[in-house]
């Protein structure tokens, strides 16, 4: 029988207690620990998404809605794919399920989240004694972090003067990430996919009616008449991709 490991069930209480005091912060963090989400050169998109999603986590938004204010970021985490689904996630919601559907067998009214709030709440009460014990502890640590803080300034104040300078003299540059250009080259790409796969399905088309119209060759004819369809299938996909995409855009600019 498996289980979870000791430091995936610290992560898991970590990830439950961070959603609960809507700490985006402590949130991505344990999810990178937990090997969720694999840190890429944007994380601002995450973060935002996922602030966006923790602040709305009472209500059902509407798609519009969440388009109208993410739209972006949702499009630069389908482009840089930072989420993952370890294997041992697999067999937690296995079991979740499995629960599930043997307690709608037993009783057909039983619901899984009434069933788990007095858990929840007894897990929010153990933090809370516990936040209570540590807080001299967590007090002495702030004094700390701002002594630091305090005596680093200098240093910190000397690295900004060192950017600055930097950046005047161009030995320093800043790269923006522009979304909307991102998403014109997408299109750009998909329409010249689907472009190349037209030219060559209307070419084996000709050469396939040549080979037909010679007689003797019905096979290699066949063949080519094959090929440009399943190419005009490719086609047509991509410019239902070029739709969705426009659909996206417009949804975006509202």
């Amino acid at each position: 029988m498996g289980e979870i490991v000791p430091n995936v069930r610290e992560r898991l209480l970590d990830l439950f207690y961070g959603i609960y005091k809507k700490d985006t912060s402590s949130v991505i963090r344990t999810l990178v620990e937990l090997g969720i989400i694999k840190p890429t050169g944007d994380m601002l998109s995450v973060r935002r998404a996922i602030s966006y999603f923790l602040d709305n986590l009472a209500r059902q938004t509407e798609r519009q809605e969440a388009i109208g204010r993410i739209g972006e970021d949702l499009f630069a985490i389908a482009l840089d794919q930072p989420f993952r689904f370890p294997a041992t996630f697999t067999f937690v919601l296995r079991a979740f399920s499995t629960l599930e559907g043997i307690g709608k067998t037993l009783n057909p009214s039983y619901n899984f989240s009434e069933v788990a709030t007095p858990y929840a709440q007894e897990l929010l009460q153990l933090e809370d004694v516990s936040q209570q014990g540590f807080i001299i502890e967590q007090l002495q640590q702030q004094a700390t972090e701002v002594t630091q803080a305090a005596a680093a300034m200098p240093l910190r104040v000397r690295r900004i003067d060192n950017t600055l300078e930097q950046l005047e003299t161009g030995n320093l540059k800043l790269r923006v990430r522009v979304l909307e250009g991102e998403r014109a080259a997408r299109r750009a790409g998909v329409l010249q996919i689907a472009t190349i796969n037209t030219v060559a399905a209307v070419g084996l088309l000709d050469v396939g009616t040549q080979l037909a119209l010679h007689g003797g060759l019905e096979f290699a004819a066949g063949t080519c008449y094959s090929v440009a369809a399943l190419l005009a299938v490719f086609v047509a996909l991509g410019f239902k991709r070029v739709q969705r995409l426009d659909k996206f855009e417009k949804e975006i600019r509202g």
